[in-house]
């Protein structure tokens, strides 16, 4: 028997070239058969949803106090603004500050009146050009500002018949930072016993302690929250300048409400203790308060 013929190398290469060309089957099959995704069970996803919910709870105080604090920081800047804006006033004018109110106590209001020059000359139409914007005047209803350096970022007023039927801030507009009345008090409301009404303009070197002294703070636009949160303040936010009745607590620091206040020096300090409930009548500070009044009389 002849043994068998050794293979070729031709041979060995044809069938090397075959087995590429058919394959491996095993490899093949898993292309045509691709293992099925792996899903989430229901327990799983409960869970997922568990830990979202959780990590939510914890993020989501936070948030709204970061919220709040920029809002309160972004009040501060606004009244620091309105500071230096009376500064730039009153190195134009002698040293005098603009008048603390506007037409809006004329009578009939919103008018020019002849008895009340003084009112022509209201900070929220003099200062404003000092900051890039146009004065309070020059809004038509309907259009009065409600954000910028005008207003308190967390201030709201409520529906027009919330207030005085006189007073509609829906289109009148309204005042969520209010200057200081008793810096210029040329009226009788509220005038220490003895004493007599003072110049309409104030001038700040005659100022016993521009650090102490108030010229701006937030009013509060709830008339449930005047006279000391007894209500009855239907005009909350109407005028430019009001007493202590007026002030407004929006920002909250360690658990309690309070407010942004602006200087005589320009500084801004957040209070909550300038409602003072021992006093007769709380309106009218205490003759010789430096907090309101700007000089000894």
């Amino acid at each position: 028997m002849l043994p068998e013929k050794a293979p070729s190398a031709a041979l060995g290469r044809n069938e090397a070239v075959a087995r590429v060309r058919r394959g491996n089957p095993i490899k093949d099959s898993a292309r045509r058969f691709p293992a099925e995704p792996v899903a989430f069970t229901l327990v799983e996803l409960l869970v997922v949803i568990a830990v979202i919910g959780i990590l939510a709870g914890l993020l989501l105080p936070a948030l709204t106090k970061a919220r709040a604090r920029a809002m309160e920081v972004k009040c501060a800047a606004n009244l620091r603004s309105w500071g230096q804006a009376f500064y730039l006033y009153a190195s134009d004018y002698n040293g005098y500050l603009p008048h603390a109110d506007d037409e809006g106590r004329n009578s009939p209001p919103f008018t020019y009146d002849a008895r009340h020059p003084e009112h022509e000359c209201c900070y929220v139409d003099v200062l404003p050009p000092y900051m890039g914007q146009r004065p309070w005047r020059n809004y038509a209803n309907g259009q009065k500002p409600t954000g910028g350096v005008w207003q308190c970022p967390l201030a709201r007023p409520l529906p027009d018949s919330a207030y005085s039927a006189s007073f509609k801030p829906s289109s009148q507009g309204y005042h969520s930072y209010v200057m200081n009345s008793y810096l210029e008090q040329d009226f009788l409301f509220g005038l220490p016993y003895g004493g007599s009404l003072q110049p309409s303009f104030l001038k700040l070197e005659f100022c016993a302690s521009t650090s102490k002294t108030i010229l701006m703070f937030e009013q509060t636009l709830d008339p449930s929250q005047g006279y000391g949160q007894a209500g009855g303040f239907n005009i909350a936010g109407c005028y430019t300048a009001e007493d202590a009745r007026a002030l407004g607590e929006r920002h909250r620091h360690m658990g309690g409400l309070g407010s942004n206040v602006l200087y005589l020096d320009g500084h801004v300090d957040w209070r909550n203790d300038l409602w003072n409930r021992t006093l007769v009548n709380p309106r009218i500070p205490t003759r010789g308060d430096l907090t309101w009044f700007p000089y000894y009389y």
